[in-house]
């Protein structure tokens, strides 16, 4: 490049800066908020359902299989919605319904345990309040695993059967099924390993996550063929129990699918066998290993307080985070770590983060428990989180940190 003569310097500075000016000020760019990297593609493959399995899966989840139950109506139009990202509550779900909510606590433990436990690298940042502010791609990377790892549970490692929707249409109107919108439109997907169904899940997320589409749905769908019919009968002990009640809100026993891969209703460690002196002994399975997300269960009964016999394989998981049911009311109950299971001197006094999804929830509920002085329980002066808390933590201080009560 020529340089420019000394006489001449002047005048091109000058027009330089003329330019400028015209230009006006000089922009600040600052970066954009990162898109969900979901993008709707076409399904193909699998195979279409047919009517016979539509039947089955109506039947076993809900009772009836000719009929739109309103317990089915509950589950139509419902996905998996995340709060904003980049916030405190960014690690939650959002829910629509009461009902779903069990479900949704179900995945809410498997997202929690995906954001603080199964994150690794020199990159990961270990500061857990940073941890639960999560991005869209960190949400959406979290749904996918929890989903996979749900999912293959069910399906005892070995087998897996995905539910997703098509354009079209597969089974007709007929006295023997009514269409709903979902099921008629459904191909299913086997997989074998779960490097594969972890794929195919990050593939067609959009399926769960759409508003407008039936992501809860086809979850259920998954992970009833996921199991299959014949593992679930035996799960429940040959009882004929639809999977969801009749107001749409989930059996105890989906919960322990979800959570240990087995329809279980009994929360107990091991087999027990109960009989009488006329009657022989019958094996009630309950949980048979050690789960990885764990379950608290407490409820008042009309002629006093009631506490389900919950195990310690549930009651003591692998990971501080537990789905919680308060009179029938679910939320999740987590510590972000996971020296709290490891150590028992970390549980002289910590702190216990609650999530239920309430509509006055905008921010974190953290509880302080000090077990180390114990204190008298009167369980019709405690809250109901609180009587649920001392299942696990007898006698435990419980402070709320200026935070109302509330399941």
């Amino acid at each position: 490049m020529s340089k420019i003569k000394p006489e001449r310097q002047t005048l091109y500075q000058k027009l330089l800066l003329l330019g400028q000016d015209k230009r006006g000020p000089e922009r600040v760019l600052y970066p954009t908020k990162p898109k969900s990297s979901v993008q709707k593609v076409p399904i193909l493959g699998g195979q279409p359902i047919t009517l016979e399995t539509a039947l089955a899966l109506r039947k076993q989840l809900f009772g009836a299989s000719e009929l739109l139950v309103p317990a089915l109506s509950e589950w139509l139009g419902q996905s998996f919605c995340f709060n904003d990202p980049d916030t405190p509550m960014a690690y939650s779900l959002k829910m629509q319904k009461a009902s779903i909510k069990g479900l949704a606590m179900c995945v809410q433990g498997y997202i929690l345990k995906h954001l603080l436990f199964s994150r690794r690298g020199p990159r990961v940042n270990g500061d857990p309040t940073q941890l639960l502010r999560a991005t869209t791609k960190q949400q959406e990377e979290a749904l996918v695993g929890s989903l996979s790892d749900i999912l293959w549970r069910a399906g005892d490692r070995q087998h897996v059967v995905l539910c997703l929707t098509q354009e079209n249409t597969y089974l007709t109107e007929n006295p023997e099924f009514q269409g709903d919108g979902c099921t008629e439109r459904i191909h299913t997907f086997d997989f074998k390993k779960q490097d594969e169904l972890t794929f195919n899940l990050k593939k067609y997320l959009f399926e769960f996550l759409a508003e407008d589409g039936n992501g809860m749905l086809l979850l259920l769908y998954s992970l009833t063929l996921s199991r299959g019919f014949v593992k679930l009968h035996d799960d429940l002990s040959g009882e004929d129990h639809p999977l969801i009640e009749t107001n749409g809100t989930i059996h105890p026993c989906l919960v322990t699918l979800m959570l240990t891969g087995r329809a279980t209703r009994y929360l107990h460690n091991g087999i027990v066998y109960e009989g009488t002196e006329d009657t022989m002994a019958r094996p009630k399975t309950g949980i048979l290993t050690r789960s990885e997300i764990g379950l608290m269960v407490w409820t008042r009964n009309d002629g006093g307080g009631g506490q389900v016999a919950v195990g310690s394989r549930l009651k003591t998981p692998s990971l501080p985070i537990w789905v919680t049911r308060c009179n029938d009311a679910y939320g999740i109950l987590f510590n972000p770590n996971r020296d709290l299971i490891r150590d028992y001197h970390a549980e002289n006094r910590f702190e216990l983060h609650y999530f239920s999804s309430t509509v006055t929830q905008t921010t974190a509920t953290i509880v302080t428990i000090d077990t180390r002085n114990q204190v008298a329980v009167d369980e019709f002066n405690c809250s109901p989180l609180e009587n649920l808390i001392h299942t696990k933590w007898q006698g435990a201080e419980i402070c709320w940190n200026g935070t109302a009560p509330h399941v």
